[in-house]
Protein backbone atom coordinates (compact mmCIF):
# COMPACT_ATOMS: atom_id res chain seq x y z
CA UNK A 1 0.00 0.00 0.00
CA UNK A 2 1.04 3.54 -0.52
CA UNK A 3 1.91 5.88 2.33
CA UNK A 4 -1.36 7.83 1.85
CA UNK A 5 -3.36 4.59 1.76
CA UNK A 6 -1.74 3.41 5.01
CA UNK A 7 -2.58 6.72 6.71
CA UNK A 8 -6.21 6.49 5.64
CA UNK A 9 -6.38 2.90 6.83
CA UNK A 10 -4.83 3.87 10.19
CA UNK A 11 -7.28 6.78 10.50
CA UNK A 12 -10.23 4.53 9.65
CA UNK A 13 -9.17 1.90 12.22
CA UNK A 14 -8.70 4.62 14.88
CA UNK A 15 -12.19 6.04 14.27
CA UNK A 16 -13.67 2.55 14.28
CA UNK A 17 -12.14 1.84 17.69
CA UNK A 18 -13.04 5.24 19.16
CA UNK A 19 -16.64 5.25 18.00
CA UNK A 20 -17.48 1.54 17.93
CA UNK A 21 -19.99 1.92 20.75
CA UNK A 22 -21.77 4.68 18.87
CA UNK A 23 -21.85 3.05 15.48
CA UNK A 24 -22.22 -0.63 16.27
CA UNK A 25 -24.67 -2.34 18.59
CA UNK A 26 -22.62 -3.82 21.41
CA UNK A 27 -23.66 -6.94 23.29
CA UNK A 28 -21.99 -5.43 26.36
CA UNK A 29 -24.15 -2.31 26.37
CA UNK A 30 -25.52 -1.20 29.73
CA UNK A 31 -28.98 -2.74 30.02
CA UNK A 32 -29.88 -1.47 33.49
CA UNK A 33 -33.40 -0.21 34.08
CA UNK A 34 -34.87 2.53 36.23
CA UNK A 35 -36.32 1.24 39.49
CA UNK A 36 -40.04 1.62 40.03
CA UNK A 37 -40.58 4.23 42.77
CA UNK A 38 -41.37 3.15 46.31
CA UNK A 39 -45.07 3.28 47.13
CA UNK A 40 -47.32 2.40 50.03
CA UNK A 41 -51.05 2.96 49.66
CA UNK A 42 -54.39 1.66 50.92
CA UNK A 43 -56.49 0.19 48.12
CA UNK A 44 -60.21 0.04 47.54
CA UNK A 45 -60.24 -3.36 49.27
CA UNK A 46 -58.90 -1.77 52.47
CA UNK A 47 -55.55 -3.56 52.23
CA UNK A 48 -52.17 -1.86 52.18
CA UNK A 49 -50.10 -2.30 49.00
CA UNK A 50 -46.43 -1.50 48.50
CA UNK A 51 -43.50 -2.59 46.38
CA UNK A 52 -42.79 -5.35 48.90
CA UNK A 53 -46.13 -6.98 48.04
CA UNK A 54 -44.67 -7.70 44.58
CA UNK A 55 -41.10 -8.62 45.61
CA UNK A 56 -39.54 -11.30 43.45
CA UNK A 57 -42.20 -11.34 40.74
CA UNK A 58 -42.93 -9.22 37.69
CA UNK A 59 -46.04 -7.06 37.82
CA UNK A 60 -48.01 -4.49 35.87
CA UNK A 61 -48.96 -0.98 36.98
CA UNK A 62 -51.79 0.73 35.11
CA UNK A 63 -51.90 4.49 35.64
CA UNK A 64 -55.40 5.79 35.13
CA UNK A 65 -57.88 8.08 36.87
CA UNK A 66 -61.31 7.59 38.38
CA UNK A 67 -62.92 9.47 35.48
CA UNK A 68 -61.00 7.69 32.66
CA UNK A 69 -63.49 5.27 31.13
CA UNK A 70 -63.18 3.70 27.67
CA UNK A 71 -59.45 3.62 26.94
CA UNK A 72 -58.49 2.90 30.56
CA UNK A 73 -61.14 0.25 31.25
CA UNK A 74 -60.50 -1.44 27.92
CA UNK A 75 -56.76 -1.52 28.61
CA UNK A 76 -57.33 -3.07 32.05
CA UNK A 77 -59.54 -5.82 30.62
CA UNK A 78 -57.28 -6.55 27.65
CA UNK A 79 -54.18 -6.92 29.84
CA UNK A 80 -56.04 -9.07 32.36
CA UNK A 81 -57.46 -11.34 29.63
CA UNK A 82 -54.25 -11.58 27.61
CA UNK A 83 -52.03 -12.44 30.56
CA UNK A 84 -54.57 -14.56 32.48
CA UNK A 85 -54.58 -12.52 35.68
CA UNK A 86 -51.00 -11.35 36.29
CA UNK A 87 -50.13 -9.29 39.37
CA UNK A 88 -51.61 -5.87 38.54
CA UNK A 89 -52.13 -2.68 40.51
CA UNK A 90 -54.09 0.31 39.19
CA UNK A 91 -52.93 3.74 40.34
CA UNK A 92 -54.94 6.92 40.07
CA UNK A 93 -53.13 10.03 38.88
CA UNK A 94 -55.91 12.36 40.04
CA UNK A 95 -54.97 14.24 43.21
CA UNK A 96 -58.59 14.75 44.32
CA UNK A 97 -59.83 12.35 47.01
CA UNK A 98 -63.05 11.46 45.13
CA UNK A 99 -62.84 13.24 41.77
CA UNK A 100 -66.28 13.92 40.30
CA UNK A 101 -67.71 12.09 43.32
CA UNK A 102 -66.13 8.78 42.31
CA UNK A 103 -64.49 6.78 45.11
CA UNK A 104 -61.86 4.10 44.56
CA UNK A 105 -64.55 1.47 45.19
CA UNK A 106 -66.92 3.04 42.65
CA UNK A 107 -64.10 3.32 40.14
CA UNK A 108 -63.22 -0.36 40.54
CA UNK A 109 -66.88 -1.40 40.08
CA UNK A 110 -67.20 0.75 36.93
CA UNK A 111 -63.99 -0.64 35.46
CA UNK A 112 -65.04 -4.19 36.34
CA UNK A 113 -68.44 -3.72 34.66
CA UNK A 114 -66.86 -2.40 31.45
CA UNK A 115 -67.16 -5.75 29.68
CA UNK A 116 -70.64 -6.55 31.04
CA UNK A 117 -72.53 -5.35 27.98
CA UNK A 118 -73.25 -7.17 24.71
CA UNK A 119 -70.04 -9.21 24.56
CA UNK A 120 -69.86 -9.97 28.28
CA UNK A 121 -66.98 -12.33 28.88
CA UNK A 122 -67.69 -12.44 32.61
CA UNK A 123 -64.28 -11.09 33.53
CA UNK A 124 -63.61 -9.79 37.03
CA UNK A 125 -60.77 -7.38 37.69
CA UNK A 126 -59.29 -8.92 40.84
CA UNK A 127 -56.59 -6.37 41.44
CA UNK A 128 -56.32 -3.32 43.72
CA UNK A 129 -57.10 0.28 42.82
CA UNK A 130 -55.04 2.87 44.74
CA UNK A 131 -54.03 6.51 44.67
CA UNK A 132 -50.63 6.89 42.99
CA UNK A 133 -50.11 10.61 42.43
CA UNK A 134 -46.59 10.77 43.89
CA UNK A 135 -45.43 7.73 41.93
CA UNK A 136 -46.92 9.11 38.72
CA UNK A 137 -45.18 12.44 39.22
CA UNK A 138 -41.86 10.77 40.00
CA UNK A 139 -41.80 8.86 36.70
CA UNK A 140 -43.50 11.71 34.81
CA UNK A 141 -46.76 10.00 33.86
CA UNK A 142 -48.85 12.44 31.81
CA UNK A 143 -51.08 10.14 29.74
CA UNK A 144 -54.01 8.07 30.90
CA UNK A 145 -53.78 5.20 30.63
CA UNK A 146 -50.07 4.55 30.91
CA UNK A 147 -49.00 0.97 31.49
CA UNK A 148 -45.73 0.13 33.24
CA UNK A 149 -44.24 -3.36 33.25
CA UNK A 150 -41.92 -4.06 36.20
CA UNK A 151 -39.55 -7.03 36.47
CA UNK A 152 -38.92 -9.17 39.56
CA UNK A 153 -36.08 -6.84 40.60
CA UNK A 154 -38.49 -3.89 40.76
CA UNK A 155 -37.15 -2.30 37.58
CA UNK A 156 -39.26 -0.73 34.85
CA UNK A 157 -38.77 -2.72 31.65
CA UNK A 158 -41.49 -1.09 29.52
CA UNK A 159 -43.66 2.01 29.72
CA UNK A 160 -46.56 2.30 27.27
CA UNK A 161 -48.45 5.60 26.95
CA UNK A 162 -52.08 5.48 25.85
CA UNK A 163 -54.56 2.67 25.41
CA UNK A 164 -53.10 -0.80 25.03
CA UNK A 165 -55.25 -3.40 23.28
CA UNK A 166 -52.67 -5.27 21.19
CA UNK A 167 -52.34 -8.72 22.79
CA UNK A 168 -49.04 -9.49 21.06
CA UNK A 169 -47.52 -6.25 22.29
CA UNK A 170 -48.80 -6.92 25.82
CA UNK A 171 -47.20 -10.39 25.75
CA UNK A 172 -43.91 -8.91 24.48
CA UNK A 173 -43.87 -6.33 27.30
CA UNK A 174 -44.77 -9.01 29.87
CA UNK A 175 -42.05 -11.42 28.68
CA UNK A 176 -39.49 -8.61 28.67
CA UNK A 177 -40.36 -8.08 32.35
CA UNK A 178 -39.72 -11.79 32.93
CA UNK A 179 -43.36 -12.82 33.09
CA UNK A 180 -44.66 -16.10 31.71
CA UNK A 181 -48.07 -17.08 30.42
Amino acid sequence: MTLIGNRYLALLVSFSILFSGCIFNSDNADSSFESFPQFNSVADDGQNYSNEKFDGEPYVVIFSAEWCDAPCHSTMHTINTTLNGPPIIVMSTDPAENPQGISLEDWHKRADAHDDEDDDIGQTLDFPFVKGIDVAEEIKITSRPTVVFVNSNGEITSLHKGGLDDSEQIIDYWELAGGTL
